[in-house]
């Protein structure tokens, strides 16, 4: 493993040659580097690193909208409300994941999907697919915020690449379950609980003021014709 790398042009090249080898690269994230694998690799992201180790829940980054909605058999309004409104960002939702699409981890019945802050990290999803990924950490359970903490703990060549992104200090992704109605704040992270149901709300309240005006008479006495929403 070589030392961090910007993410951008070579690096990312490289970074996306590695994925398509079936090699896990670590990348950095809300609160901490992860390591990260393409789909059918995530089994990967459980290897021993030394003397740090991967989180067990293991979550999906994805590049564009339609790369989530692939993933899930079933988007709700809801999960539309929190992701328009936040994303990209740290946020993951748990939605029930897709029969057709690669699972993540296994047979699971549920896939947690973030949209990644880094402009850079939503171009390698892109070009080279949802990535499986799940945050580092020392054995105590610190993470690892510096992208030279990584070079420094772990050991060989398990990791192909580290792409730098600064120092990741600070919250870790706020978790959202969404298979739920309403949907449950399973883990209160970068955005505060009260971010969650504020876009809720919002979002309910613009739908209820759209059917009000949709059905609002116009002047000469008709109701307005239905709005084609796509």
């Amino acid at each position: 493993m070589s030392g961090p790398r910007l993410a951008g042009g070579p690096a990312r090249r490289d970074a996306l040659a590695a994925l398509a080898d079936g090699r896990v690269i670590a990348v950095p994230g809300a609160g901490g580097y992860q390591l990260a694998a393409r789909l059918d690799h995530a089994g990967l992201l459980a290897r021993p690193l030394g003397s740090v180790v991967a989180d067990s829940a293991v979550h999906v980054m994805v590049g564009t909208r339609g790369q989530a909605l692939g993933l899930a058999s079933e988007w709700t309004n809801e999960a539309r409300l929190l992701t328009d409104r936040m994303w990209p960002g740290p946020l993951i939702i748990v939605v029930p994941a897709g029969h057709d699409g690669p699972a993540p981890a296994g047979s699971a019945a549920v896939v947690s999907l973030t949209m990644p802050a880094s402009r850079a990290l939503r171009a390698l999803c892109r070009e080279g697919g949802p990535l499986a990924a799940a945050g580092l950490r020392h054995a105590d359970g610190r993470p690892l915020p510096d992208p030279g903490d990584v070079t420094a703990w772990c050991s060989g060549d398990e990791i192909a690449l580290v792409l730098h992104g600064g120092t990741c200090a600070g919250p870790e992704p706020t978790v959202v379950d969404c298979t739920v109605s309403p949907p449950v704040v399973r883990h209160v992270g970068a955005r505060p609980e009260s971010y969650v149901d504020a876009a809720l709300m919002m979002g309910r309240r613009r739908r209820r003021w759209r059917a009000t005006r949709d059905d609002a008479p116009t002047g000469d006495g008709d109701r307005r014709p239905p709005r084609f929403r796509a």
